[in-house]
C-alpha cells in the first residue's frame, strides 16, 4: 500500500473515537495524524502554519446549523478539504454538511471501510485553475516593475482577471506604474493569514481597472523590515487564485537570498527572468536558471521565460542576443526593444507603456502569449536585395 505524503489534522472532542478513526486512515495509507482541540481559530491557525491539506472535523452532538458554519468557515479560510465525523445518521444531515463544503461525512465510530471511497490523494493535489506568474530581475534596475505592470495590463485587456502583487515592502513602486496610492494591506494579510476572507481581500486590494487589481505592503523605511512566512504567502496565493485568473508577483532580486523569495519563484507556474545587456546581469540570470533546475528536478509543468530588456542601445552594450543566449545556454523568449523616448513619455503616472510603439506592444503581446500558453506564429520578413 502506498502511503500518501501529506498529514491530516484531527480536530476532536472527547466524544470522538480517535482510535477507530486512526485505523480507518491507516487503512488508506495515511498514518500522519495530528490531534488538536476543537477550537475553530486554533484549527485555522494550525492548518495555515503547517500547510495541512485535510482536516478531520468532529461535529458529534453539534446542531446542523453550527456544523455547516464550521465546515464552511474552515474550508473557505484555509482552502483545505474537510472530512466531517458526526453522530447523526440521517440523509438530510449528510447532504447539508456536504453542501457546506465537506468532502465526506462519516458516522462515529468510523469503520475501516468508511474512508475507502474518498480519494485523498486527488483531493489534496487538486490544482486551481488560475496561474501564478513570478517576475524577477537578474539585478536591480532592469525594469522588472515596468514589465509586471505592462504584462498585467496586457492580460487584463484580453479579458483575464489579474492580481499584481508587489513583494518589495520597503522600496516598491508598482503603485506608481498604475497611478494608484499604495497601502500596507498586504503586510497585514500575510501577518494574519487566518483572517483572510473574500471581503478582506476585496477591501485590501487596490482596483486599477475592471479586471486588474494590485496588492501592496509598503512600509516606512524607519520601521522594522518585514518578510512573510512561507506558509502565509502560499495561502495568500491559493486564496487569490480563487478570485483571479492570473496572479503576478513582482519579486525583488535581493529576496532570492531568502528561502521565501526563492520558494515563491519556484512554486510559480510561469517564472520570468528579466536580463539586461550587461555581464553582471547575465551572470546572475544564469545562477537563477541553474537554481530553478538544480538537482535535475526541473518541473516540466512549469515554464521558465527569459526576457531581455534593452536598457541600453546595441552600440553601447556591445552584447547581442546571440551572446546572451550562448552565455545562458537558454533561448531568449522575448526582447523588449530599446525605446527610451517611448518609455520616458510613458513614465507619466497612469500611462500604459504597451501603447504607442509597435515594437514594444508586439513584445508584450508575445510575452502574454507565452504566459497564457499560446504559440505565437513566427513571422518571416523578406527583404529585396539592395534595400
Amino acid at each position: 500500500m502506498n502511503v500518501d505524503n501529506f498529514s491530516v489534522l484531527v480536530a476532536a472532542s472527547p466524544s470522538l473515537d480517535t482510535y477507530h478513526l486512526s485505523l480507518a486512515f491507516a487503512e488508506q495509507g495515511i498514518t500522519q495524524l495530528t490531534q488538536v482541540s476543537l477550537e475553530r481559530e486554533h484549527i485555522i491557525k494550525k492548518v495555515l502554519a503547517d500547510n495541512y491539506k485535510i482536516v478531520a472535523l468532529d461535529v458529534v452532538g453539534m446542531a446542523l446549523e453550527a456544523a455547516q458554519d464550521w465546515v464552511s468557515d474552515i474550508s473557505r479560510r484555509t482552502g483545505c478539504k474537510v472530512v466531517v465525523i458526526g453522530d447523526d445518521e440521517t440523509i438530510p444531515y449528510y447532504r447539508s454538511v456536504c453542501a457546506a463544503g465537506a468532502i465526506e461525512y462519516l458516522v462515529n465510530p468510523v469503520s475501516q471501510q468508511g474512508l475507502s471511497l474518498v480519494d485523498f490523494h486527488g483531493q489534496a493535489s487538486a490544482q486551481l485553475s488560475g496561474r501564478r506568474v513570478s517576475v524577477v530581475g537578474s539585478k536591480g534596475g532592469v525594469g522588472t516593475s515596468t514589465i509586471v505592470a505592462s504584462l498585467a495590463r496586457t492580460l487584463s485587456q484580453r479579458q483575464h482577471s489579474v492580481t499584481a502583487v508587489d513583494l518589495d515592502f520597503s522600496a516598491g513602486d508598482l503603485d506608481l506604474h498604475f497611478d494608484v496610492q499604495g497601502n500596507t494591506a498586504l503586510v497585514e494579510m500575510l501577518q494574519y493569514p487566518e483572517r483572510l476572507e473574500p471581503v478582506v481581500l476585496e477591501r485590501s486590494s487596490i482596483r486599477v481597472e475592471a479586471n486588474l487589481s494590485l496588492l501592496t505592503g509598503y512600509l516606512a523605511l524607519d520601521t522594522d523590515p518585514f518578510w512573510p512566512e512561507k506558509g502565509a504567502l502560499e495561502h495568500l496565493s491559493k486564496f487569490c487564485l480563487y478570485h483571479a485568473d492570473y496572479m503576478i508577483f513582482d519579486i525583488p532580486s535581493f529576496s532570492l537570498r531568502d528561502q521565501v523569495g526563492m520558494s515563491a519563484l519556484k512554486s510559480s507556474d510561469v517564472r520570468i527572468i528579466v536580463v539586461e545587456t550587461s555581464l553582471a546581469s547575465i551572470r546572475n540570470a544564469g545562477q537563477i536558471l541553474s537554481s530553478l533546475s538544480c538537482g535535475g528536478h526541473a518541473d516540466p509543468n512549469k515554464v521558465n521565460l527569459v526576457v531581455v530588456n534593452h536598457t541600453k542601445s546595441d552600440k553601447s552594450s556591445l552584447l547581442t542576443r546571440n551572446d546572451i543566449q550562448r552565455a545562458l545556454g537558454a533561448e531568449i523568449d522575448v526582447s523588449i526593444p530599446f525605446a527610451p523616448l517611448h518609455f520616458l513619455n510613458k513614465s507619466a503616472l497612469g500611462q500604459s507603456a504597451i501603447k504607442g510603439n509597435r515594437k514594444v506592444s508586439r513584445a508584450f503581446s508575445l510575452l502574454a502569449d507565452h504566459v497564457v500558453g499560446i504559440e505565437s506564429p513566427r513571422s518571416f520578413q523578406f527583404w529585396k536585395r539592395g534595400a
